[in-house]
């Protein structure tokens, strides 16, 4: 594929840009490859300066990411490597990567001096090993030879079909350009293979034949013929189904835990949904993704139990991503990297952003969630944060509006967020009521007595229990709309939040105020005659959604994010 169509499709992928200076190679008498890494370096080579300052306090045993001078493998090959051609031929390569080695060898024996473990080595992305060590160990590892840096395992936590068209890949579809010939790592939770969004039967029986029945079956950690498939053509499972509640435990089966068909603790599904936003795409050619004809790679790299995503994990999925069949040569890396996720305050001493970054400086376009924290200045995410990697902000679809709390007298109507889990929101006209009009059950988790809100619209507060319980309540009550207030205080400008659900059955319209408003509505408007039309409702297309994270970058000083692009909205999920 030409670098024109390729960065046509690069663009769905929320890409562009590459730019850096290159890495002088000269080969050596005997053929081997000699790096001048001089720029590489850290100028400060005191021991002090290679340790990080999280590590300051820490006591007792600690995983701890030790980063080597020489550059790893993707800086070596040369800027752009994927577009122009390695620096380095493939015998080159794994060369270099068996040069590494021999120092990783000679750092680890060392380091088992102190007592250290071996947890991982990278080569490719980062020339580094993770080892579990004594804390009391830390500043004597720093000193040894060759070592540059010694930094914790940090862990990341998971960021949680209209959008296709409003991006605009619907008419870059039409035009013949479907994302074939471009590799896509998503480094998630996994990807479930056998859903009927990225090629498979998707039936119940179809799943659990590849994952089983439960998070500790057998199926879920071999591959039993079914993997790899059409679609997703690669992957490895780094973190197992128990962590961070047990050690890491990889295995082949990259498949992604449905919580749908699996029984708690089973939390996975992020991995498939990212999946299919990418690249879905149906048996029947129905249903589609941003890219419907590209090729996945399932790196699991995050909990099928949790939120968290392991930082060993991700590093060693990264190491993947530019070397998928781990023969030492990098020809064959992917041509996407996709990460939903992110560690607030993004720091450039995070190991995972320097991973980033290399392979971004090889033509590897990398993606990463700016975060989900909100509006806090310098809370944006690392590896977003890195210099050549884009971070990407949440921003509305297009089908999302603030409808409008209207009241009598001079009161200004109130933004009020609609929950998609409850009705469709529908012209309603009733008096307010906050609880039950007799100042109890004022946060709305007690039943209301039987049609005691019949032609109310009811205001409620936030707490103690789920929102949709609330809206559950109040419809069962004969309640015409449920509006729940904030209970913390929001920036100015700031949206109402959103809830998940989180059981009942909420059959008439739900809506979140912030709490100024609620405060507001209390203060001047109950009993009065309250209209919410939809008619009337504004459009937030092209608005950030409230808990996207907002920038700068802390350690860079930089603009971030870098773009947005439609986050609310749900597609496919294991």
């Amino acid at each position: 594929m030409n670098v024109t169509v390729r960065r046509t499709i690069f663009r769905w992928l929320l890409v562009l840009a590459f730019a850096l200076s290159p890495v002088l190679l000269t080969l050596a008498d005997d053929g081997t490859p000699s790096v001048d890494v001089s720029s590489l370096q850290v100028p400060d080579d005191s021991v002090a300066g290679k340790i990080s300052p999280q590590l300051q306090r820490q006591s007792g045993e600690i995983q701890v990411v030790v980063t080597l001078v020489d550059p790893p493998l993707a800086a070596v090959a040369g800027e752009h490597a994927k577009q122009l051609g390695s620096k380095l031929s493939s015998l080159q390569q794994r060369d270099y990567v068996r040069q590494l080695e021999r120092q990783q060898d000679n750092l680890m024996a060392q380091v088992r001096g102190f007592g250290g473990k071996e947890v991982a080595r990278l080569s490719k992305a980062l020339n580094a090993v993770i080892v579990t060590v004594d804390a009391k160990y830390i500043k004597d590892i720093a000193a040894l030879p060759n070592v540059l840096s010694v930094h914790p395992v940090i862990n990341y936590e998971l960021d949680l079909s209209e959008t296709v068209p409003y991006i605009g890949a619907s008419a870059v579809q039409a035009s013949g350009i479907d994302g074939s010939g471009v590799r896509i790592a998503i480094l998630d939770t996994g990807i479930d293979y056998t859903h009927r969004n990225l090629g498979g039967p998707g039936t119940v029986e179809a799943y659990k034949d590849a994952y089983g029945t439960t998070t500790s079956d057998a199926r879920n950690k071999t591959l039993d013929g079914l993997f790899p498939t059409v679609k997703v053509i690669g992957g490895y499972d780094f973190v197992g189904e128990a962590w961070p509640n047990g050690p890491l435990a990889p295995d082949p089966d990259p498949i992604d835990c449905g919580p749908s068909a699996i029984p708690a603790p089973c939390a996975g599904g992020h991995g498939t949904h990212v999946a299919d936003i990418a690249a879905g795409m149906s048996r029947d050619g129905l249903h589609k993704g941003v890219a419907p004809g590209a090729s996945l790679y399932a790196v699991k790299v995050c909990s099928s139990v949790s939120s968290s995503c392991s930082g060993v994990a991700l590093l060693q999925g990264m190491d993947f991503a530019l070397d998928p069949n781990n023969d030492g040569d990098i020809s064959d890396a992917v041509d996407v990297v996709n990460m939903s996720l992110g560690s607030n305050y993004g720091m450039k001493e995070d190991d995972l952003t320097a991973a980033s970054n290399n392979a971004a400086k090889l033509g590897v376009v990398v993606v990463a969630a700016a975060g989900n924290a909100a509006d806090r200045p310098y809370i944006v995410s690392s590896p977003s944060i890195g210099e050549e990697v884009i971070s990407v902000a949440q921003t509305q679809v297009p089908s999302a509006k603030l409808y409008l709390v209207e009241t009598g007298g001079a009161t200004t109507p109130k933004g009020a967020n609609h929950q998609p889990w409850s009705a469709a929101p529908t012209l309603t006209t009733g008096s307010l009521q906050y609880g039950n009009g007799a100042g109890g059950n004022l946060n709305g988790c007690v039943a209301f007595p039987a049609d005691s809100l019949t032609g109310k619209i009811v205001l409620v507060d936030r707490g103690v229990c789920a929102v949709s319980i609330k809206v559950s309540n109040i419809a069962a009550a004969g309640g015409l709309a449920a509006l729940v207030a904030n209970n913390v205080a929001q920036g100015p400008g700031d949206l109402p939040p959103d809830f998940s659900y989180g059981g009942g059955t909420p059959s008439v319209p739900g809506y979140t105020l912030t709490l100024a408003d609620g405060n507001s509505l209390k203060a001047s408007a109950l009993g009065m005659q309250t209209t919410i039309n939809p008619a009337n409702a504004v459009s937030l297309v092209k608005n950030m959604v409230s808990i996207s994270a907002r920038g700068p970058s802390y350690s860079f000083n930089a603009i971030k994010p870098d773009i947005g692009a439609p986050g609310a909205s749900v597609s496919a999920e294991a």
